[in-house]
């Protein structure tokens, strides 16, 4: 954390005052309710709550006038600030905790091997889902590849065996069982597998996920954007 600019310790329970109001507003800057009304929501007294009011309006996070069943508290734009600053925090926090890979553009290589018919017949019947024709791309930053290689390395995967056609001959696929989820919304949550392709063009640091539905469009995902990546540790397919 030492790009990010900290929080200051004194200002911890501010700040969490600060995120209850918000949070207890939803999708505005402004909510109205009394002093007490915010000690429950803290879960301490309404003098404790009344102080923490004061001193968020000296710290100018937030404006206050009288209302009909208390204060009206409108969240200021410092207000604001301070709440990205405990985001790039966190978000600088978590990032490196987890597995987290980003949304990349692909080749099509992955689309391609899913359907050939040999492998997408396997597919279906080993990893326990019909995929979708084409593959999500993620690249991951050194260490957590490096990490996702490793627990890769201690489980069994499921294989997809190679064959032959008139044409070429296609070698085995292993897939690893894993589940997938936005960085800030880990309550959507999705089965998915990763397709570790022996002969292919992508860096080291490239995985390909396969799962049941087009993965942009349930995640609304952009290049860019970040998946937490859970390996299943014993595979269930």
């Amino acid at each position: 954390m030492s790009n990010k600019e900290e929080i200051n310790p004194e200002n911890y329970s501010n700040w969490f005052a600060l995120y209850m109001l918000t949070k207890y507003a939803e999708d505005t800057l402004s909510i109205e309710l009394s002093s007490n009304d915010l000690g429950k929501l803290l879960n301490v007294s309404q003098q404790t709550a009344s102080r923490r009011l004061n001193d968020l309006e000296k710290l100018k996070w937030i404006k206050r006038k009288v209302g009909v069943k208390g204060q009206f508290i409108s969240i200021t734009d410092l207000g604001i600030n301070e709440l990205f600053k405990m985001y790039d925090n966190l978000k600088d926090i978590l990032e490196k905790i987890l597995i987290v890979g980003e949304v990349v553009e692909g080749m099509g290589e992955g689309g391609y091997y899913v359907s050939i018919k040999g492998y997408y017949r396997q597919f279906k019947e080993k990893l326990g889902f019909e995929p979708y024709k084409g593959t999500l791309n993620l690249r991951l930053n050194e260490t957590d590849n490096k990490i996702l290689r490793e627990l890769m390395n201690q489980i069994e995967p499921v294989v997809i065996e190679g064959f032959k056609t008139l044409e070429r001959e296609y070698g085995p696929v292993d897939c690893y069982d894993v589940y997938v989820s936005p960085l800030f919304n880990r309550d959507k949550i999705r089965k998915a597998a990763i397709l570790d392709i022996k002969r292919t063009h992508h860096k080291e640091n490239i995985i390909e996920i396969l799962a049941r539905p087009y993965l942009r469009e349930y995640f609304n995902l952009s290049d860019g954007d970040k998946l937490v990546i859970k390996l299943n540790r014993i595979n269930e397919c």
